[in-house]
């Protein structure tokens, strides 16, 4: 994969035992411990998420407010639990981005100065990289393989091979999760959307509402405002916006819509392997925790002899532990982070 430090190489003189991980891309403040490169001494989320509720989306200003005030003890608690002290600490791995402006600056101006003060190298690391490797810790990964990368603000498929990635496709506009969250909220289901229209589904015809395929130039790109829309439509009549007395339940429009997008996602994970000839999907981002993904994929994938690899539930969501993991791998490439290092809202992968 590669960097997001814009410094050039140096060979590391020997392997960090304990590395810190900062995570503040968004609305979750996390620091994790760990020991090499596998063991997780800690792993502490601060979420804000109950903050958001009200207003059916993270607001900005309320995420990077809760990282500000947290990153502190939340850094204090991820030391107790590893049981050591921050002088034990031979390497700090922050996310440099992509994510929120305000969040990512109180991640990476807390990593900068700590590494000040212990005279230690910190190194920036791309946050959907860490959602790469997250499924990854106590097992051999493999050397190609399509990435799969699924969450509230990023759809795409990648190639990776022998640690470079590649993007192949993404989403034209809205990512698979936000999907879930608008979709939910025309159902006045609540935020965040994922978990209770996952659940939902489980009670509902997935045939129940056939929607029709979107269509890209790009063969590997996806689209999911198109399937919201007509959900829209479904549930409100579109001349006068009142709600339509010929709508399906809830639990059939659940299981219909997951349906859908599943399938689509599916299909094009799959492809992507046949395209490149590989025999691995990993899978990465919130959306990976969602159970008719994990069934369908390791389902249709398995017919085809291709192996999925999920992270654990606890790796699911955003978290410190995976941005370690990727820092460490970073800094043992020669991978070095300056103190002029900024912040990346858009950062690319490639």
């Amino acid at each position: 994969m590669k960097s997001s430090s814009k410094n050039s190489p140096v060979k590391a003189k020997r392997c960090p035992e304990y590395v810190l991980g900062i995570e503040t891309s968004c609305d979750e403040t996390s620091c994790a411990v760990l020991r090499g490169k596998d063991e997780i001494l800690s792993n502490v989320v601060s979420s804000s998420l109950f903050r958001h509720k009200k207003f059916g989306g993270v607001v900005p200003e309320i995420a990077s407010r809760h990282c500000m005030e947290q990153i502190q003890c939340v850094f204090e608690e991820s030391l107790r639990e590893a049981k050591i002290k921050a002088a034990d600490l031979e390497l700090i791995a922050v996310t440099q981005g992509p994510g929120l402006i305000g969040s990512l600056f109180v991640g990476v101006s807390f990593a900068k100065a700590l590494a000040y003060q212990l005279k230690i190298p910190f190194v920036g690391v791309h946050h959907m990289e860490g959602h790469l490797v997250a499924s990854f810790f106590g097992q051999a990964e493999p050397e190609r393989y399509i990435g799969l990368l699924v969450s509230g603000g990023h759809t795409m498929l990648t190639f990776c091979e022998n640690g470079k990635i590649r993007v192949m496709g993404e989403t034209v506009d809205d990512a698979v999760g936000e999907a879930y969250d608008k979709v939910a909220k025309l159902m006045g289901l609540g935020y965040p959307g994922g978990p209770v229209i996952d659940k939902l589904a489980k009670q509902g015809d997935p045939r129940a509402v056939l929607f029709t395929k979107p269509k890209q130039d790009r063969r590997f790109d996806f689209s999911f405002s198109g399937v919201k829309t007509a959900v829209l439509y479904k549930l409100r009549d579109p001349k006068t916006g009142k709600p339509n007395p010929g709508a399906p339940s809830r639990e059939d429009m659940a299981a219909s819509f997951q349906h859908a997008v599943i399938d689509w996602l599916t299909e094009k994970a799959i492809d992507a392997c046949e395209f490149k000839g590989v025999s691995d999907i990993v899978v990465g981002g919130g959306v990976s925790a969602n159970s008719h993904l994990r069934e369908r994929l390791s389902k249709d994938a398995a017919a085809k002899g291709i192996k999925v690899w999920f992270p654990p539930f606890s790796l699911s969501t955003d978290n410190a532990a995976m941005i370690a993991r990727r820092g460490f791998e970073l800094y043992m490439q020669g991978v070095r982070s300056s103190y002029k290092m900024a912040v990346d809202p858009g950062l690319a992968l490639v």
